[in-house]
């Protein structure tokens, strides 16, 4: 197969980028060796592209917007952990006022069973949390 200009612009973004293989970077760094005539003219269309580039609009509010999306992210799970605390502490208690054995266990098992739901609840939504956090890139200046 014949490599052409055609495929060396194809693959010209890629190779600018460094974001090709090996094999890629050396097919278009061969052919531009070969074609310099080629290889300035991607150059300045390269020096072209970067000076038309436009810095993005925001609105005025975009950075409080994006703080105030943080911040429920990372407080959103607060009132789970205090309800799970809060009817873990209501479960003791009633283990500690229920001393005698005449007394039913149907009031500690129903509130240790709704800490336990939001013990699992605050968990998972911690680890979901977490997940998004960890799962995006990292991004490294150059």
């Amino acid at each position: 197969m014949k490599i052409t200009r055609e495929i060396i612009s194809d693959l010209w973004p890629i190779y600018a980028a460094e974001e090709g293989s090996p094999d890629t970077q050396a097919l278009v760094k061969e052919f531009l060796q070969q074609d310099p005539e080629f290889a300035r003219l991607l150059n300045d269309r390269k020096v072209e592209a970067l000076l038309n580039l436009s810095t993005p609009i925001l609105p005025p509010d975009h950075e409080a917007k994006a703080l105030s999306q943080t911040k429920r992210v990372l407080y959103g799970s607060n009132w789970l952990f205090f309800s799970a605390m809060l009817f873990s502490f209501l479960a003791l208690g009633r283990i500690i006022s229920d001393t005698s054995w005449d007394v039913s266990p149907k009031p500690f098992i129903i509130i240790a069973s709704i800490a336990a739901g939001f013990w699992i609840f605050f968990f998972l939504r911690r680890a979901s949390v977490r997940r998004k956090v960890l799962s995006r890139p990292l991004r490294t200046s150059r």
